[in-house]
This record gives structure tokens, C-alpha cells and sequence, in this order.
């Protein structure tokens, strides 16, 4: 309509006596309210199309200046009246004390297949699974001013390290007994100065660390503290957090049965980050991880052999050291990334659990290269990285689901594909092949896989995952 309209304006003459001039310069004057009114009453794009028609009719001798300029002034009135009466008449209500409310969140379409040979068995022992899985995520950031804000996030799934529900597991055909939602995050974070904040609640994870030693799923709950400092190229951060890794009900229960204390993981990172080019940077940020007891879930001593010993936290202190190399220019961004891990107190875990041999089964390490961004339309991003680790040297409770399982003990490669069709919605492919590291010893039985004490041995472990991701 505004092509036509301005087509017609531009071919137009006014011709003949001033009565005829003044009648055109009135009608215009009209028409041109009128249509900019249409057009802006709702505010947005048509507010700047409206004053692009009045400079056009001005230009054109249509209007006068001063004609446009009244015209010009009751379109500013409108469109604040519009903008006003918007938000008295709308249907979402916040309280006074809120000032941003930001929603987003996600849903996720995936095929997996898993496969992995019984190690203890002979003939080729071998499980697969193939299934359909959903992932669903939802919530808001919540801003109630510039120095304290909150965040929750809804998700589907009941476990800590994965949100995905599988099509068809519930009882009787499209049962729903496993389609619930559960509170994913629920934290508030205060930041009184520009280079001090806290957060407390069940928050993302607030340090830099790679899917050797934490699942990208976990959220802690407790609290957490960052202290960041800038100068120059270089950008140092230090983060404490301090969370419950579980809770026992009963400290000092009834008839002198034994007391339970609760566990606590202590967490303590120096990140340290040097852009020494333009396009360079260059990135190490030491973790140490530090538990205080075992709660009433995770007692040891951990052996890895069956589900009642495969999750205990005894003689845990696990450093790791996540770094990164990264180059951000040119159309594909490149980063080389690994980290490296020890336990600390790996010699009294193999104790333990009866393999005094085998201390040294306390490192782990992780290499990996990625190429491309994959954040806009039509980018992409590929990551590949080879991952290993003892059987003492990592909390068996935090390692990736995805990569091998769940399962220390373990070694191989793994490979990432992704592609964004738009801004909103991307395909990732992934790939990973593991076997047992050290033969003679379990990688634990708690994995999708199993967990009988014969599913302890994995071997030939092999994940194929096709993700459909929708954001908004």
C-alpha cells in the first residue's frame, strides 16, 4: 500500500488556481494523517514508514512545511497515547518492583542408539538401545534492578545429568507417567559492584569446566561467589562455591543408630585469560574440588563394581586444569581445548577399594580442537577430542552421561557436528567410540547401559545422537 501510494505522490503535479492548490494541499493533509494514524497506531515499523510519506509530501509541494510539521506532532501524540493504552490494556502483569522479565528456552528431538560389550563375558556379550527422546526447557531471567536479579528454568526429566524423556517408556501406549516437569534452576544472583557477584540457589554452573570431570547438564545447589579483575589484554576470575552434594535426613537419629552427616563440595577456581592479538586468546583456569563426607547415598569406599559402590565420594580431591587456545578471526574461528586431571587422595581410593596396585589410576586428560561458530543461520561447528581416564581419578557422579556413559575407567574419541538452518533452529550430530582403559578393572555399573555387575566391564562402547534443536 505504501509503494502505490508514494508512486502516485511522486508522479502528481498541482496544476491551476490556489483554490485548486490549497484543495490538493488539504486533501493530501488529510490523507496523510489519516494513513500515517493507520499505520503508527500500533507503534513499531509503520512510525517510521508514516514519517518517510509526510518528508515525501512535503518535498513534493503537497504539503507545507508547517501542514507537515502539525501533521508530524499529532503522530508523536497518537502513537504515545497507543503505546500507553497498550499497557494498561495488556494481560501480562508484573509487579512495580520488577523491571526486565526475559523468557527463552528450548526443545529438542533426538534419536540415540547406544551399544557396548559385556568385558567379562565371552561370545560377544553385546546390549544396544535405540531411542526416540525428548528434552523440553523453559524459563525467565528476572531483573529487579541493575544490581539484583533472579532466574528459573523449568525441564523435563527427573535426573541431575540429563533432561531427556524417551517416547514410549511410559505403561500402556502414550502413557505419561515420564512426561513431568521439574524445576531445573531456581537461584538469585545480587552483583553490588562490577567485579563482585554472588548467587544462590540451584544455579548453572558457575565455573569453566569440560565434560571429563562435569556433565554440561548439572545444575548446583548452594552458593557461589566470582570476583573478576581487567587490565590491559589481560582478565583474571576467581569463583568459590560452596554446594549440598547431599543431604542426610537424620544427623543424630533415634536409639543410637549411626549418625549421618551431610556432603558438602567445596569448589575453588583461578581462571586466568591473555588476548594477545587481536584475534588471539589464550585461557587456563585450575579447578580443585574438595568434599567434606559422604551424605546418605554416596558412602564408600567407591569399587566400581556394582550400582551400591559405583557412586561413593570417598578420598576425593580432584584438580583439574581446563585451558584453551582460540583464534577469532577469518570466516571459520578455530579453539584447541583439553584439561588435564588428578586426584589428589587417588592412592587411598584404590586402597579402598582393594587394588592398592593401581594407584596410579588417578589421571585423566582430554584434547579436543573445534572448528566454526555455529550461532547464526547457515554457520556451522565441528569438535572432535579424544577422552581418558582412570577409575580414581574422577567423581564417577559428575562425568558426562553422554560421552561414554557415565563410566570411568574409560577411553576414546568423540565427534560434534553442528548446523543452524536459522537463527532458531540447528542439527547436531554426534558420534563417540570408547573402550575400557585399564583392563583388569570395572568402569563402574550406573550408566543407561546397565547396571548389573556384568555391565561394570563396558567395552566397545559406541553413541550415535541426531539432534533437532528449536530455540526460542
Amino acid at each position: 500500500m505504501q509503494k502505490s501510494i508514494a508512486a502516485r505522490i511522486g508522479t502528481t503535479r498541482v496544476r491551476g488556481s490556489g483554490f485548486v492548490s490549497a484543495v490538493a494541499r488539504w486533501t493530501g493533509l488529510v490523507l496523510a494523517c489519516s494513513w500515517c494514524v493507520a499505520r503508527a497506531g500500533s507503534g513499531g515499523p509503520g512510525d517510521s514508514e508514516a514519517m518517510l510519506l509526510l518528508d515525501l509530501l512535503e518535498r513534493k509541494g503537497i504539503l507545507t512545511r508547517q501542514e507537515a510539521e502539525q501533521a508530524r506532532t499529532e503522530l508523536a501524540s497518537r502513537r504515545t497515547v497507543s503505546l500507553e493504552e497498550f499497557a494498561r490494556q495488556s494481560k501480562v502483569q508484573f509487579s512495580r518492583w520488577v523491571d526486565r522479565v526475559d523468557f527463552s528456552g528450548d526443545a529438542r528431538l533426538r534419536f540415540e542408539h547406544r551399544s557396548g560389550e559385556n568385558g567379562q563375558a565371552g561370545g560377544g556379550d553385546r546390549l544396544e538401545m535405540n531411542r526416540w527422546r525428548y528434552r523440553l526447557r523453559a524459563g525467565a531471567q528476572i531483573e529487579f534492578s541493575e544490581q539484583l536479579r533472579a532466574g528459573v528454568q523449568f525441564q523435563s526429566g527427573t535426573s541431575g545429568r540429563s533432561g531427556n524423556v524417551t517416547f514410549g517408556g511410559d505403561s500402556g501406549p502414550w502413557g505419561r507417567g515420564d512426561d513431568g516437569v521439574y524445576l531445573n534452576q531456581l537461584y538469585l544472583r545480587w552483583t553490588p559492584v562490577s567485579w563482585f557477584g554472588a548467587t544462590a540457589g540451584r544455579q548453572p554452573n558457575p565455573f569453566q569446566a569440560t565434560s571429563l570431570v562435569w556433565d554440561p547438564d548439572l545444575q548446583p545447589e548452594g552458593l557461589s561467589e566470582t570476583f573478576r579483575y581487567a587490565r590491559g589484554g589481560w582478565e583474571w576470575t576467581v569463583t568459590l562455591g560452596q554446594f549440598l552434594y547431599d543431604e542426610a535426613p537424620r544427623d543424630n537419629p533415634f536409639g543410637g543408630g549411626p549418625a549421618e552427616a551431610d556432603a558438602y563440595l567445596f569448589m575453588q577456581q583461578v581462571g586466568l585469560r591473555y588476548r594477545f592479538h587481536a584475534n588471539w586468546s589464550a585461557a587456563v583456569s585450575p579447578l580443585l574440588h574438595v568434599y567434606s563426607r559422604g551424605g546418605d547415598s554416596f558412602r564408600g569406599p567407591f569399587v566400581g563394581t556394582t550400582p551400591a559402590n559405583s557412586v561413593g565420594i570417598n578420598d576425593l580431591m580432584v584438580l583439574e586444569v581446563p585451558w584453551e587456545l582460540r583464534y577469532s578471526g577469518g570466516p571459520w574461528p578455530v579453539r584447541v581445548y583439553g584439561d588435564f586431571a588428578v586426584n589428589l587422595q587417588g592412592q587411598e581410593r584404590a586402597r579402598a577399594a582393594g587394588t592398592p596396585r593401581y594407584e596410579d589410576e588417578k589421571y585423566g586428560w582430554l584434547a579436543g580442537v573445534e572448528v566454526g561458530s555455529g550461532r547464526r543461520k547457515g554457520e556451522w561447528r565441528i569438535r572432535a577430542a579424544y577422552q581418558w581416564s582412570g577409575l580414581y581419578a574422577l567423581d564417577p557422579n559428575l562425568v558426562d552421561t553422554d560421552a561414554f556413559d557415565s563410566r570411568v575407567n574409560m577411553r576414546g574419541v568423540i565427534v560434534e557436528g553442528t548446523y543452524l538452518f536459522t537463527d532458531f533452529l540447528q542439527m547436531n550430530l554426534t558420534y563417540a567410540h570408547g573402550e575400557r582403559n585399564r583392563k583388569a578393572l570395572p568402569t563402574g555399573a550406573v550408566g543407561d547401559l546397565g547396571g548389573t555387575p556384568g555391565t561394570a566391564y563396558l567395552d566397545d562402547y559406541r553413541l550415535f545422537q541426531a539432534d533437532l534443536n528449536l530455540r526460542f
